[in-house]
């Protein structure tokens, strides 16, 4: 049972700010409040009647300095002060009500404390500023500050002025008792490890990107919802269910499995809470860092006496959950939007009014316009750049990790089990393309290497047999030849063995004749890897790479250069791809090489796989 809401839920009426005591610190600007805004507060305030519930003013932002027994002020001045000069003018004291320091501004300080009250005397005259200030004894306090504290309390002084005891005591009554403000202590909603301090935090807010999140300014207003609608009883079984409910919500957003399946934005990921991430897909928020901005669309319903529809909230969570469950819809769903292809909120917007059956068909028809797109070659013809022969490497690299991406994810959706594609390790890295055989041997870390690569491929290309086989054999033997004084174990790079412009040029020329001959730069020879892991195979050989991937897969992670472990998450399709699983000829699993019967395979398991989307 929630047996306080106020403490539970940071919701104070003004009489709980009495006896406190409030710095205001010198980052801050000094008070700035005139007619405008204190006639529109008590305004407000008298044409709120306490049976509608009680009125709630915007947050008051607090860190409690529990030392000197004070509260610091980083948002919240300006109300603060104003309610201030408003009781001190209604009990006709300063002495009850709470204190008000202003760290580098003293005077002002003095006169809230010392000469407040002083003024009731001075307007019954009507005195100006200029006047006020000419006083003897009151010329020191011609500042900023005081400026708006005389106007303010001039504007309060008028207001109340023809009013009898009866209506001030009830308005008295009325600030005390049914004006709220959300108490947000940051040393309690924001997590430690943050270590922010007070005037970082006053910095973000009015830069626009505060580091608080809104959802517990949000469950206040929720709360307060409840109160002014039932019962106190009913109001305590509504406000437990809310917990509840909200517990509920935020403990599986916090689970990393769910939680990165429907998370498209990096402005979320590290959030202490995640609930906020689903008002703010529910409130349909654009703009990025604007934390508050879910509560000031609660803030403006509640102020209107409009529905906060809490149902709203939950429905969008049981839905996005009930995909979570859904084999193909956590599939289909994770992949649009982890590669980008569409945002959460505009899933969520195809998927109203449609049954599961029709939501999964727009979901792959999403995928398959994707697939779609087409681009210019060089001489202004369009193509399809996912048609599998038109997917190069140097020309389309990104819609190449796009491809293996699916690829990875079909693998689970057709796979019987009940395992599922893990988002929350693929967002944990950045991603790239690994060429299975290596692309450019002039890249390898020395000389014996290159030579290794050059006899691996004359044994495959003799194997071969053909014309054009045979051709590179003899351009391979004469490279090799250039090598003949050098031992297999050179540790030498190539750049040492200081070679000719004409040597190094035939040796390019090689390179890309294999290169071409092997389709190096296609699909077929392209798998996905995250780039550490990718910096890892960096120039090695076939085998290598394999028996680095395998390893890597086996012990979930692998050693850095500074001897500290980093997990990693090798994707299942590369894993397989390089133990050769997809290769049906059995001469060429047993091969050493990656050759073309290899990749005809993995390109007609990518082919199958994939049928559904490609162009």
């Amino acid at each position: 049972m929630v047996e306080n809401i106020e403490e539970t839920t940071f919701f104070w009426p003004i009489s709980s700010l009495i006896g406190k005591s409030f710095v205001v610190k010198d980052y801050q600007r000094g008070y700035k409040w005139g007619k405008k805004e204190i006639l529109e507060l008590l305004k407000d305030i008298d044409e709120h009647s306490p049976s509608d519930g009680k009125y709630c003013l915007q947050p008051i932002i607090i860190r409690q300095n529990t030392e000197v027994n004070s509260i610091e002020l980083i948002d919240g001045q300006q109300r603060v002060t104003s309610l201030y000069l408003l009781l001190t003018y209604l009990t006709n004291s300063n002495k009850n009500i709470y204190a008000i320091s202003y760290e580098t501004r003293t005077e002002s300080k003095d006169f809230l404390e010392n000469k407040i009250l002083d003024l009731n005397d001075y307007l019954k005259e009507d005195l100006k500023w200029e006047q006020f200030t000419a006083l003897e004894g009151f010329d020191i306090y011609d500042n900023v500050d005081v400026y708006h504290f005389y106007n303010v309390y001039k504007h309060i002084y008028n207001w109340f002025r023809y009013k009898d005891d009866v209506f001030k005591n009830d308005f008295l009554s009325k600030i005390l008792y049914t004006v709220h403000v959300i108490w947000y202590d940051v040393d309690k909603s924001i997590a430690p490890k943050e270590n922010i301090t007070a005037e970082e935090i006053f910095l973000n807010l009015n830069a626009g990107k505060i580091l608080l999140t809104s959802s517990e300014l949000i469950k206040a207003l929720f709360i307060l919802e409840c109160q002014n609608n039932y019962s106190k009883e009913v109001c305590k079984l509504k406000a437990s269910e809310l917990a509840l409910e909200w517990d509920y919500i935020e403990n599986k957003l916090q689970d990393k499995s769910f939680w990165y399946f429907i998370c498209d934005s990096n402005e979320y990921v590290n959030s202490s809470t995640k609930i906020d991430y689903l008002f703010d897909i529910v409130n349909k928020k654009r703009k990025k860092d604007d934390t508050l901005y879910s509560y000031r669309v609660y803030e403006k319903r509640f102020k209107e006496k409009e529905n906060l529809n809490w149902l709203e909230v939950k429905n969008t969570f049981n839905k996005l959950y009930e995909w979570y469950e859904d084999k193909e819809l956590y599939h289909y769903v994770g992949y649009l939007i982890v590669s980008k292809i569409k945002t959460l909120h505009q899933i969520i917007e195809k998927s109203k009014g449609i049954s599961k059956t029709e939501f999964k068909k727009e979901l792959i028809n999403f995928i398959k316009i994707e697939f779609k797109i087409l681009k210019k070659d060089d001489s202004g013809v369009e193509y399809h750049v996912y048609n599998l022969e038109n997917l190069d490497y140097t020309d389309s690299r990104k819609e190449c990790e796009k491809l293996l991406v699916l690829l990875n994810i079909q693998y689970y959706v057709n796979n019987s089990s009940d395992h599922k594609f893990p988002f929350e390790l693929y967002k944990g890295e950045n991603w790239s393309v690994e060429h299975i055989n290596p692309q450019n041997p002039r890249e390898f870390e020395n000389v014996g290497t290159i030579k290794n690569w050059l006899t691996i491929n004359k044994e495959y290309f003799t194997k071969e047999e053909d014309t054009t086989t045979a051709k590179i054999v003899k351009r391979i033997d004469a490279a090799l030849l250039n090598f003949s004084k050098i031992e297999m174990d050179d540790k030498r790079k190539l750049i040492d063995l200081k070679w000719d412009k004409a040597k190094l040029t035939k040796l390019d020329e090689l390179i890309d004749v294999i290169s071409e001959s092997l389709s190096l730069h296609q699909i077929s020879n392209l798998a996905l890897l995250d780039r550490n892991s990718n910096s890892k195979l960096s120039n090695k050989l076939f085998l290598q790479k394999r028996e680095l991937i395998l390893k890597f897969d086996r012990d979930g992670k692998y050693i850095t250069s500074k001897d500290l472990e980093r997990k990693v998450f090798i994707p299942v399709c590369t894993k397989n791809v390089f133990s050769k699983i997809y290769t049906t000829d059995n001469e060429s699993v047993a091969n050493t090489f990656f050759g073309r019967k290899d990749m005809a395979c993995y390109y007609a398991f990518i082919q199958d796989q994939l049928k559904t989307f490609l162009p």
